[in-house]
């Protein structure tokens, strides 16, 4: 079983070991880092009571349904919860498979593996919410921008003008950009990082382990992007991004006290699409807001690099195979809030 998680599949659920993960995903098409083994690795180490990485795969004669997920060990030690992995998930499907068979195969198997719930956090650019079976509860959160890097032939013009004067500004400023694939440490990225999450008083969570960074590295199935803006020699704002075949993705920013004034990371996010659009590919996905919140500073800092561009909606599934299960764990049969209840904060 994938990383020494003992789930057994069943007649119509397969559970793909590690070693054919990639592969079973590319067969069919796929080669999202966010749904790659690699990933899933990675974010494993990010999760309370972290019990390992599956994908499991449901066919029928019109199709193929893959899930990737990582399995939490349920605070009473009774079962596990699944979830996707930090970021973006959900299922990678072909042709028409019959969502609510493939549904009620999912809670059959997570019964016979003690699984109550599942968590899901669908992906934007594959928009893959409408694959949500109905057997589970679909929720839209708002949404996210994605850049599209092959609408325009002058990236720079494209942005709002608050953007462009704030790249340009970091070219008067001198800000340099070293862009490095594949780099062979994190250690300078990651503590400019925990500075900027420490100035931006972030949640512990957000300050990852040792294990984490070091999974990422270690990944042989994604490229790692790393763009550093330099001022006389010295990093002073860095953006460190996931690609693929088809996209770039930011995943983490960090920024100096010294560069926030001086346009650094918009001279940054703009050096990453240049470089993305010259290899070919097609989009720069950068997230959303805080809580998927359209209004929230954030996205809107995101959306004015191509303020022309449709904002792509994100959803959530919340998914409860065993509500007997659920109702032991939480008294009700309630999923409002924060979902499964017993991984809210605090609890």
């Amino acid at each position: 079983m994938p990383d020494g998680l003992a789930l057994t599949a069943t007649d119509r659920v397969d559970v793909v070991p590690a070693d054919r993960w990639d592969a079973t995903l590319a067969a069919d098409g796929f080669g999202d880092v966010y749904l790659r083994h690699g990933y899933h690795a990675a974010s494993l180490h990010l999760e309370p009571d972290a019990a390992g990485a599956l994908l499991v795969r449901v066919a029928d004669t019109d199709g193929a349904f893959c899930l990737p997920l990582l399995a939490r060990a349920l605070p009473d030690g009774t079962g596990l919860d699944l979830t996707s992995a930090y970021g973006y998930g959900g299922p990678a499907v072909t042709g028409t498979p019959d969502l609510a068979g493939v549904g009620a195969a999912l809670d059959e198997w997570a019964r016979e593996n003690r699984v109550v719930t599942t968590f899901l956090r669908l992906h934007p650019v594959l928009g893959n919410h409408v694959y949500t079976p109905p057997q589970a509860q679909l929720v839209p959160l708002g949404a996210t921008v994605a850049w599209r890097l092959d609408a325009h032939d002058d990236l720079r013009a494209a942005m709002h003008s608050h953007h462009r004067r704030a790249a340009n500004k970091a070219d008067r400023a001198g800000v340099d950009v070293r862009i490095t694939v594949a780099p062979a440490d994190l250690d300078a990225f990651r503590a400019l990082y925990d500075v900027t999450m420490q100035r931006q008083q972030a949640a512990a969570y957000y300050f990852f382990p040792d294990a984490y960074w070091q999974a990422l590295l270690d990944d042989p199935g994604g490229d790692l992007v790393l763009v550093d803006g330099l001022v006389d020699g010295e990093v002073v704002a860095s953006l460190l991004c996931l690609a693929d075949d088809r996209s770039l993705h930011y995943h983490l920013g960090a920024t100096a006290d010294a560069a926030r004034h001086i346009g650094a990371s918009n001279r940054l996010f703009l050096a990453a699409a240049e470089w993305a659009r010259d290899r070919g590919l097609t989009r720069f996905h950068l997230g959303g807001g805080v809580g998927a919140d359209t209004s929230a500073p954030l996205f809107v800092f995101k959306h004015r690099y191509d303020p022309a561009s449709e904002p792509l909606p994100f959803h959530i599934a919340k998914w409860v195979h065993d509500p007997a299960g659920y109702r032991a764990l939480t008294g009700g049969d309630a999923t409002d809030g924060f979902f499964p209840p017993w991984r809210a904060p605090g609890s």
